[in-house]
């Protein structure tokens, strides 16, 4: 422990603190520890940790773990990647939440405190007494037309949710400030804060998230059951070995050439329903709209895949990039081809880091 006493620089200068922002997936843990120092954010450690081992399956496999063991990985993750602070803020998955645009008459917007819930009922299927419900305005706010409608962005997570997550962190020693959808930390570290609409594609193992960001806000989201656990389980069947060789086959060639046209094509066949899903969602936003997105995000685990870019890019006739939420922090000069690489799996941790982060100012 060090004793010495501060310089006489730093004796007005307010104490520098880390966060963690940690992502529970389906079939990793992702923690980023993030500070702020003289204007710049620094990331001083990250990690990860597939969850397959503790329920007894494959690396890259989609899980459904108890709490006790997934707080046990999240221990063996905190010390593997040599995280130092408690301060944390935890993602909550999107499929265990509710996130849906209401239409109100503006007359009410000073009565939303009372007139969310009622509504929220038509959208939400449980008692309300049993979810922790949040609200904002995303349009027709202030205003004096009584014609005009407010959309209202409702999000609502269960009880049972928020307390499971709790009881993981506790067990782990972390300290959570607070919880969040993932869709929303995805977003904030894989957008810059541009107006036009952007689709984000956020792959996990088992699902695909589509969302669309407008002025920071999302106005759309959708779940596709396809996820990055498929291609690994169809080209174990297609090249007849085992689903750990799959998954490593995957990881290191994706669609190369160097992995051969049986890997690329068995790929590309899995990849096609997701692709169609997708392309079908955007024509179906842009016609709904009348407007045109600006591009598309791809983030999550999946989107790691060599050549998926190139891939999608060609299938939807969009410019598609992929996230680099690390492009938001500070980090030494030879570790960014790694970072870039790595960014669109840590997305959503580094999105809680950043907030936390605005959090203590």
């Amino acid at each position: 422990m060090d004793f010495s006493l501060p310089s006489f620089s730093t004796l007005f200068k307010k104490e520098i603190k880390s966060v963690i922002g940690v992502d529970i997936g389906t079939s990793t843990i992702k923690v980023v520890q993030l500070r702020r120092e003289r204007g710049r954010v620094i990331l001083e450690t990250y990690g990860a940790i597939a969850l397959g081992p503790y329920g007894g399956v494959e690396i890259g496999r989609a899980t459904a773990l108890p709490a006790e063991k997934i707080a046990e990985a999240l221990k063996d993750v905190v010390r593997e990647a040599n995280v130092t602070t408690v301060d944390a803020a935890l993602s909550i998955p999107y499929s265990s939440s509710l996130v849906s645009i209401i239409k109100l008459p503006a007359a009410v917007e000073k009565q939303l405190a009372q007139v969310v819930p009622i509504e929220a009922r038509k959208y939400i299927p449980v008692p309300i007494s049993e979810v922790l419900l949040d609200w904002f305005v995303v349009s027709g706010g202030k205003t004096t037309d009584p014609a005009k409608k407010l959309e209202v962005l409702l999000v609502a997570i269960h009880n049972d949710t928020l307390a499971k997550f709790r009881s993981i962190a506790g067990d782990a020693q972390l300290v959570v400030s607070f919880f969040e959808i993932e869709v929303f930390s995805a977003a904030r570290a894989a957008l810059e804060h541009g107006i036009a609409p952007v689709a984000v594609v956020d792959m996990g193992a088992a699902t695909t998230k589509f969302y669309v960001v407008e002025r920071g806000l999302i106005h759309e989201s959708h779940i596709i059951s396809h996820g990055a656990q498929d291609l690994t389980l169809a080209t174990s069947r297609a090249l007849g070995i085992t689903v750990a060789q799959a998954e490593e086959r995957k990881r290191k060639f994706g669609l190369s050439e160097a992995g051969g046209a049986d890997l690329r094509r068995s790929l590309e066949l899995t990849l096609s329903p997701l692709l169609s899903e997708l392309s079908r969602t955007i024509t179906s936003f842009e016609q709904r709209v009348n407007q045109t997105l600006s591009g598309v995000v791809l983030t999550g685990g999946g989107a790691a895949l060599k050549g998926l870019k190139e891939l999608t890019q060609n299938r939807l006739q969009a410019e598609v990039r992929l996230a680099d939420p690390f492009g938001k922090t500070a980090a030494p000069a030879f570790l960014e081809a790694i970072l870039k690489e790595a960014g669109p799996e840590f997305s959503v941790a580094v999105g809680l880091a950043l907030r936390r982060l605005q959090e203590l100012g």
